[in-house]
């Protein structure tokens, strides 16, 4: 799994591309592989039958979930973890609701009849039905530490997914990241040689998350004192590979930190084309972004190589 090239750029698109269609659904994935983009990150969550799935929010998002009568659902409270998957294929994930202030974030997002949350499993059965060789999923395992009864404990949530990883024979393909650290401590005690990427993000407040970096903090499970400009050594002492931090948190100076402790920096989610470039200017390793044709083509716009 070849995750950084000198020189170059790797492209990711988010929940597929996000920006193109349906998020986390099958055909977000296809769309990638049929344009040629060979990475990209998506969500887990676990239902309560225990079955590992692809979507985002511990609950259904009422701006992107309609039910079988193909009504966009009222209620915000409906937990993942407190449905089985047979429940979960009742709901419809094929459109965003545009009208919403999400929806309007992603206007030229197509709607696709019939789409399903899928199971981890139908993902690595659509990558090993493919054949692709220098193929990188980045699985974000979706935990939290300030909520109960969203997921199992991180333990358990650990040796779920990892049977299934196990049984996809896709290990040296897969990059592990979590705002959770607590997930990727149980990661390097359950399968201590899949790649783990560290999730950082330390804006005051943002879209569906708040901030996970500050001294105590429960998403970082550390006894260990650190400095928040010094992250690249914090995450390199605890056995990271990957740094994969908000892209307004960083400068240049943290890409040339992070690097110095062998890191490979890979920055979410960056849409617009000046920040693209201001991200490969600072030299991060990969962009991780909603709209992977677009800086496809602003790499080779700019003469930038790309992976």
């Amino acid at each position: 799994m070849i995750l950084s090239k000198p020189n170059h750029i790797k492209i990711y698109g988010h929940r597929g591309a996000r920006g193109n269609l349906p998020e986390n659904t099958l055909e977000s994935f296809s769309f990638l592989f049929e344009n040629k983009i060979f990475a990209f990150e998506t969500d887990v969550l676990i239902s309560k039958d225990l079955v590992p799935v692809i979507t985002h929010d511990f609950r259904l998002d009422i701006n992107m979930t309609k039910d079988a009568d193909e009504n966009w659902i009222s209620d915000e409270n409906i937990k993942i973890y407190d449905l089985t998957y047979e429940e979960i294929l009742k709901y419809n994930v094929g459109s965003i609701n545009k009208l919403s202030r999400y929806g309007r974030r992603f206007l030229n997002q197509k709607s696709l009849p019939n789409q399903k949350i899928p199971k981890l499993s139908d993902i690595f059965d659509l990558i090993n039905s493919k054949s692709i060789d220098d193929i990188v999923l980045n699985l974000e395992i979706k935990s939290t530490p300030v909520e109960d009864n969203l997921t199992p404990s991180p333990k358990e949530m650990v040796s779920i997914i990892k049977k299934e990883i196990e049984k996809s024979k896709l290990e040296e393909k897969i990059l592990i990241s979590s705002f959770d650290w607590r997930i990727l401590k149980e990661f390097s005690i359950q399968m201590p040689n899949i790649v783990r990427g560290y999730l950082s993000f330390q804006q005051n407040s943002g879209v569906k998350i708040e901030k996970t970096i500050y001294k105590n903090s429960p998403w970082m499970d550390l006894a260990l004192a650190f400095k928040e400009y010094d992250l690249p050594s914090l995450i390199k002492q605890i056995g990271g590979k990957v740094w994969c931090p908000f892209y307004r948190d960083i400068t240049k100076k943290d890409v040339d930190m992070a690097h110095e402790e062998g890191l490979v920096v890979n920055v979410w989610t960056v849409n617009k084309e000046n920040d693209m470039m201001q991200m490969i200017e600072y030299g991060v390793d990969a962009i991780i972004t909603d709209y992977p044709l677009v800086l496809k083509e602003v790499c080779e716009k700019n003469n930038i190589k790309w992976f």
